[in-house]
């Protein structure tokens, strides 16, 4: 119908109908390949509740577990430190009339996460739906990687094709959105802009939750717009004028000074061969550098093993001419294909690691699943060498 209407009418009615502006007036910008595609709406709020949908209804028809028992499981879960900030949403009864979970991007990328510890152990290893999601929660650990080599990029390729040919036999009668389109061009995208979590609009979204507060506060729309604008001048001068832009980039609470003498002899060891003359240090249980905070107990990723991370527990942080360095118990590591996890092996092994040395800046959270202590990545780790 388009085309027929195409040789009738002399103005197009569908589709492209004019030239971009930014293309007339930049040089170097194409319209195919200027714009960055968004990965919160591409994948958290698009191909992720999707899928979820499909394979939690195919679990429940087999009676793996009950939509009551998994909502009960996802309120009663014990959530620590931001995993709590965004916990994921409770499944509606009429999710499958939708075909969605729905919920927002930071909901549905935690129930990903999560559903392997929720549920995992109640799902049998070679079930085909299983996989669907495993597929689903690598991909997401490798899009919103903050670094890609050519072999992330090669695995995350065959990774999406896997899924969708895997989501395709598993559920025939499947309609795919175009957002599955989408994802099978993120590598190449990748290659064209970069990490694209370092793109996406949850920055934007952040943003806009301000003038939403607004709004919600001031309960008057005449002049909406004049409104906000001048909210916002006076919140950008507030923090301009304040102190709050020089502050240094290391924030901590609670210090305690001791001696180093009383630490443990590991630590006293590598603190002494960095800072030969140093007698005293500056101990603190959190500590926030960049906007990241450290705790004592959270886990964090500190080398590599055969190409799989090595993770130790933080046990308490030290500061030394305003530098951050960690004091932690050391782990070993199983991978459990399962439920994407790594499995905690305690050592008795104490060090002192420099915030520069972890392998990713995130902390991480442990819990305890089937009787094992476990720990999921948020996002793939790169490994150097």
């Amino acid at each position: 119908m388009h085309v027929s209407s195409a040789h009738i009418n002399v103005k197009p009615c569908y589709g492209v109908k004019r030239r971009c502006v930014l293309s007339s007036h930049l040089s170097h910008f194409n319209v195919c390949t200027g714009y960055p595609p968004d990965v919160a709406h591409d994948i958290f709020e698009g191909i992720v509740p999707v899928g979820l949908a499909h394979c939690l209804n195919h679990f429940i028809s087999k009676k793996y577990f009950t939509l009551v028992s998994l909502n009960e499981s996802i309120l009663k879960f014990p959530y620590k430190w931001a995993d709590k900030s965004n916990r994921p949403h409770a499944i509606p009864r009429t999710f499958m009339l939708k075909k969605t979970i729905g919920g927002n991007a930071h909901e549905n990328w935690s129930l990903l996460r999560f559903l392997p510890f929720l549920v995992g152990q109640l799902v049998p290893p070679n079930e085909p739906a299983w996989q669907v999601i495993l597929d689903l929660k690598d991909i997401v650990e490798l899009v919103v990687a903050p670094v890609h080599t050519a072999q992330s990029l090669a695995f995350l390729e065959a990774r999406i094709c896997d899924h969708r040919c895997r989501l395709q036999k598993v559920f025939p009668g499947i309609k795919l959105i175009p957002k599955h389109h989408f994802v099978e061009h993120y590598p190449q995208m990748i290659r064209f802009f970069g990490p694209l979590v370092s793109l996406w609009t949850m920055r934007f979204e952040a943003k806009h939750s301000f003038f939403k507060q607004v709004v919600r506060h001031t309960r008057c729309f005449k002049h909406i717009l004049l409104s906000l604008a001048v909210k916002h001048q006076f919140m950008m001068a507030y923090y301009l004028e304040s102190n709050t832009t020089k502050k240094s980039s290391l924030t901590v609470s609670a210090v305690s000074t001791v001696s180093v003498d009383i630490l443990h002899q590991d630590v006293q060891k590598v603190l002494k061969l960095k800072y030969p003359d140093i007698t005293h240090v500056q101990l603190t249980k959190t500590a926030s550098v960049h906007g990241v905070t450290y705790r004592g107990g959270m886990i964090v990723a500190c080398g590599s093993t055969c190409g799989l991370p090595d993770f130790a527990e933080v046990v308490q942080m030290v500061v030394v001419e305003g530098s951050l360095s960690f004091i932690v118990k050391e782990f070993g590591a199983w991978y459990r294909e399962h439920f994407r996890a790594f499995e905690l092996c305690p050592t008795s092994q104490v060090s002192l690691i420099q915030l520069g040395a972890l392998v990713d800046q995130y902390p991480l959270a442990d819990y305890w699943i089937a009787g094992y202590r476990m720990v999921t990545l948020k996002r793939f780790i790169h490994i150097q060498g």
